[in-house]
């Protein structure tokens, strides 16, 4: 499907077609990050990861 997407911007060369492509790989990393069941969760959280500090 994104190599769909990629062909109607080479076609057209339109920005929105290219964003359209774009859209569809970031929903290809997205729905693959989601299906290995990685934790969504930040490094940067209140006391949790890898920096543990608050900064208060």
């Amino acid at each position: 499907m994104e190599e769909d997407y990629w062909k109607r911007f080479l076609e057209s060369g339109k920005i929105k077609d290219y964003l359209y492509y774009k859209g569809m790989a970031i929903c290809k990393q997205v729905m693959d990050h989601y299906e290995s069941g990685e934790s969504g969760e930040s490094d940067y959280g209140n006391r949790h990861g890898a920096c543990s500090d608050t900064g208060w």
